[in-house]
């Protein structure tokens, strides 16, 4: 716990001033920053998307090449707007801390602009090379990259609304490790799968930052541009996330004290965000998918990382160790509580009075956060369970991408139906019916299947080329209800094999035979 809130100072000429006002993308101006009994001459942006827009402006700050404040170069101080509680966000960032991945220092400060104090803010430490050192990377050059606007998919391939990857260090420098990277997340085979990720990615921190997810409920981890980092020391990849304002857990400042005194929608989220086992990620398309000027041919979106972890069962054991022992040792009332009053108790006195702020919520908001916990906790546990006892009783039981077949079998103990379902080598294109063209199935990308029974411990053999199907040497391929993004019954990422080889489906999972 900080002992104290600092004060920051930013002086911005009222021309900047100005410019800002009249466009709040207007690019870098000149500041002055003061903190510490220390002055230095600054640029200063807005920062944010939405945010930008909010009456209590967020900013960044970059100082002079050669200064430093605190060992930083810049600053992202964060307005926290949007979460009545002031707490969310900063309770993300002290989770990832207390499970030990590397991710941003999250500290309250104080503001004053032009003299006018702000209010209370969060300062968070930006990805750059500053954060290497401050984080014992191995490579203190380490090749930094931002996820573009829907990168964080880790797919391999782009859709029109997509943004680039922005390379933050060594920008000169071919992007060959970042595309093998993506293949080996895409196309490894999955019996290699556990193995691949080992070797390539700092797997213990991303299974973490999943448990993050869960217990935060973060949302919107498609729009974070969070960081994927290459330490060229160890020779692995670290995520980093970011934009951890977006989790539920923050309480909305346009509902009411009355409203969130008794709602418990946001803390309902399905496990594992932003992945193809996430009902929410239904709910956003169905949103995004009529937004066609923003969104151009809107698709599904999950990450196929995260998916693939959770498809493999070995990762997935792992994963479910790590949620297990958070919620045994760290997201419990008995730990969260005390914390949550320190928090509330150490940027009161700066609350009260403070522009921009209703207090009579940020008052509310401690218990709030409280129940969250609880309530959240209590949801997690549940539904974990449920997905540890589901599953499918149609699955695929053996695929050869270079013959052009699978087969489907039913593990259950009624005969089933494949009447109307979708076979699809995009598991973002599932629909068979769908007032969104991107989603809905066609051939050479998917068709919709015919009335073929399968009976109880049988299975039937679908050849790709006779339903118009294409298969590339190495895709995904997945088996959905045909009404549902997110209806999926079994799905493959698989990678090219050797002639005479093909995928079965062992006791232990995948194997290539």
């Amino acid at each position: 716990m900080q002992a104290s809130v600092p004060e920051y100072e930013l002086i911005i000429p009222e021309a900047a001033m100005k410019k800002f006002e009249a466009d709040v993308w207007t690019p870098e101006q000149d500041a002055v920053f003061k903190a510490g009994g220390t002055t230095y001459q600054v640029k200063v942006r807005l920062r944010g998307a939405s945010a930008r827009y909010f009456p209590k402006k967020s900013w960044n700050v970059s100082f002079a090449k050669d200064a430093r404040f605190e060992g930083r170069t810049s600053l992202n101080l964060v307005a926290e707007y949007a979460d009545a509680t002031m707490l969310a966000e900063k309770m993300a960032f002290d989770l990832m801390a207390a499970m030990r991945v590397p991710a941003s220092k999250a500290t309250y400060v104080r503001l004053k602009l032009n003299g006018q104090y702000q209010g209370v803010f969060l300062d968070i430490e930006q990805v750059n090379k500053a954060f290497l050192k401050a984080h014992a990377f191995a490579d203190d050059d380490a090749t930094i990259y931002r996820c573009g606007w829907k990168d964080c998919e880790l797919k391999t391939w782009k859709v029109p609304y997509q943004g680039d990857w922005t390379k933050k260090t060594n920008e000169q420098q071919p992007d060959d490790a970042l595309l093998a990277m993506l293949d080996v997340i895409n196309h490894t085979p999955e019996p290699q799968f556990a193995e691949a990720l080992e070797k390539h990615l700092q797997l213990e921190h991303y299974l973490r930052s999943m448990v993050l997810d869960a217990l935060m409920s973060n949302n919107f981890v498609e729009d974070s541009e969070s960081y994927f980092i290459y330490d060229r020391a160890v020779a692995k990849w670290s995520y980093v996330p970011w934009d951890l304002n977006n989790v539920d857990a923050r309480w909305w400042y346009l509902n009411p004290v009355e409203g969130m005194s008794t709602s418990s929608n946001n803390m309902r989220h399905p496990l594992f965000n932003f992945t193809l086992t996430d009902a929410w990620t239904e709910r956003m398309y169905l949103q995004r998918k009529t937004e066609t000027q923003s969104y151009p041919g809107y698709l599904p979106v999950f990450s196929n990382l995260g998916t693939r972890v959770l498809a493999n069962p070995a990762l997935r054991e792992q994963l479910g160790a790590r949620l297990d022992k958070a919620l045994d040792e760290l997201f419990t009332p008995e730990v969260m509580n005390p914390y949550i009053d320190a928090l509330h108790a150490l940027i009161t006195p700066h609350m009260r009075g403070a522009p921009y702020t209703d207090f009579a919520q940020f008052q509310a908001g401690r218990d709030y956060m409280k129940r969250y916990v609880k309530e959240r906790r209590a949801f997690v546990e549940k539904d974990w369970a449920r997905m540890k006892a589901q599953g499918s009783p149609l699955v695929f039981e053996a695929f050869d991408p270079v013959a052009g077949w699978v087969d489907v079998g039913n593990r259950g103990t009624g005969a089933l139906s494949l009447k109307g379902m979708v076979l699809t080598t995009n598991l973002r294109v599932s629909l068979a019916q769908s007032d969104h063209a991107p989603t809905l199935v066609r051939p050479p990308v998917g068709a919709v299947l015919p009335d073929v029974t399968v009976a109880p411990g049988a299975k039937v053999r679908l050849k790709l080329s006779e339903l118009g199907i294409q298969l590339m040497p190495k895709g995904e391929l997945g088996l959905f209800d045909g009404k549902s993004v997110v209806g999926v019954k079994d799905f493959l990422f698989y990678g090219a094999l050797r002639a005479g080889q093909q995928y079965e489906r062992g006791d232990k999972g995948w194997e290539v035979r």
